[in-house]
């Protein structure tokens, strides 16, 4: 018997097309998707962001999202990690609205050092309403250049 046509072969094929669906209507469920790169945020998401953004970020990423100022490398220590500017200033830009909500809910490697991740904290929902703020700190030029689309607008 043909392994790639045996019976369960079937069904495995068969459950790895269900599940790019069915992960999909999850998403879309509970609102991760929301998230559009590229796209003006919502008012009212910016608003329930500020709200967040004031009790979570503001003390390491500052007013308006100016972030930390820069050590200099001569009396830096190796660990530090500065909070990077939120705002257009830097290039949380070139990261999609799902990379930034991503990094607030789990970190990454360099900023765990620093960022606390924050799923447990804050929801999926919350996260994207950071990342609503946070867009809307930037210009409408920089919101259009978001994501994928940054090398295009340099």
């Amino acid at each position: 018997m043909n392994f790639l046509h045996s019976p369960s072969a079937a069904v495995s094929r068969t459950y790895s097309l269900q599940l790019p669906v069915i992960t999909l209507l999850l998403l879309l469920i509970t609102g991760f998707a929301r998230a559009e790169t590229g796209k003006p945020p919502d008012p009212e998401s910016v608003e329930t962001g500020r709200q967040l953004y004031n009790s979570y970020c503001i003390a390491c990423h500052k007013r308006d999202g100016v972030g930390e100022p820069t050590v200099p490398w001569s009396i830096r220590r190796p660990d530090l990690v500065e909070a990077m500017p939120l705002n257009e200033t830097s290039h949380a830009w070139h990261h999609g609205d799902e990379q930034l909500m991503s990094i607030i809910l789990d970190g990454t490697p360099r900023t765990r050092v620093r960022m606390p991740m924050w799923r447990g904290a804050l929801s999926e929902e919350q996260a994207a309403d950071l990342v609503a703020y946070i867009k809307s700190l930037w210009s409408a030029r920089i919101i259009a250049c978001q994501g994928p689309n940054h090398m295009d607008c340099m």
